[in-house]
């Protein structure tokens, strides 16, 4: 792969997060809370699934409570799960456990969400040895729990951030007034170097520079399969990427032999929540 992936999130990063959405939620000034629930009485309550798929969320449940709540979990991350599962249990304050349900239970559904999704591409595109990459098109503020919960699903991730790689696109390339002047000023580019292709006669010209991969973007069977092939004349080791609204229903298409990934964003953005309860005993 041309990028460092996320095979964890640090506790740090979980706990630092969590703070914010709490705050966000406002928590210490739950007013239901505040009014009606006894400091003192202890509960139980179960996380149970309520959908089939790929769970993703263990470390979330583990880091969202004090020491004061006692947590277990009983599944990891990346694993499939039927409705029914029991997922996890956590017992203490009933207070505390009130008041932060509705934010750990919204980010767990999410990231399930993503998983479940990222696996039904995953597992049709594995046939074929190529892999499914995530993009940029996350939401602000929690990108790294959605890529984090693509990889749980068996996808792949493409650069977190725009410091974690070169993507030159047309617009980049117009600016600079062509492919020359672009690469005249990329040899002291310390990252992976990826050009965004639209023609053949634009990747035959960019194969006359180094570069890393290449992005092909939008473009039929035919149109790739001319690509790859002149990729493969070139003698060069260029990591192959198919790209451009493609879907569960078009992804077929795509499954051709010489391609090494497809980046597809509605993994992420067209993820749907799975539903997990909060039971209380």
């Amino acid at each position: 792969m041309l990028y460092s992936q996320i095979k964890e999130i640090s506790k740090k990063t979980i706990r630092q997060k969590l703070k914010e959405f709490f705050e966000e939620d406002d928590i210490k000034n739950d007013i239901t809370t505040n009014t009606f629930i006894d400091k003192n009485k202890n509960i139980k309550a179960n996380f149970v699934a309520e959908f089939e798929g790929v769970f993703c969320g263990e470390k979330i449940i583990e880091n969202a409570f004090s020491k004061k709540v006692r947590t277990t979990t009983f599944i990891k991350d990346g694993l499939k799960v039927k409705e029914g599962y029991l997922l996890a249990v956590v017992v203490g304050p009933s207070e505390e456990i009130l008041r932060k349900e509705r934010v750990v239970l919204n980010l767990i559904q999410r990231m399930c969400g993503i998983a479940t999704e990222t696996n039904k591409y995953a597992q049709k595109a594995f046939r074929k040895n190529i892999k499914i990459l995530d993009t940029r098109k996350t939401t602000p503020g929690i990108r790294i729990f959605e890529k984090y919960a693509s990889k749980c699903g068996g996808g792949f991730n493409h650069r977190f951030n725009l410091s974690k790689g070169v993507m030159i696109k047309d617009n980049h390339i117009g600016a600079n007034k062509g492919i020359s002047s672009i690469f005249k000023k990329s040899k002291k580019i310390n990252a992976p170097i990826q050009v965004e292709i639209d023609t053949l006669k634009q990747l035959q010209k960019v194969l006359e520079y180094k570069i890393d991969a290449v992005l092909l973007d939008n473009m039929n069977s035919l149109e790739i399969k001319e690509c790859i092939k002149a990729i493969k004349e070139s003698g060069k080791k260029i990591f192959i990427e198919v790209s451009g609204g493609i879907n569960y229903k078009t992804l077929n298409k795509y499954l051709i032999k010489g391609v090494d990934a497809i980046s597809i964003g509605a993994t992420i953005h067209q993820a749907t929540f799975k539903n997990i309860k909060l039971e209380f005993e």
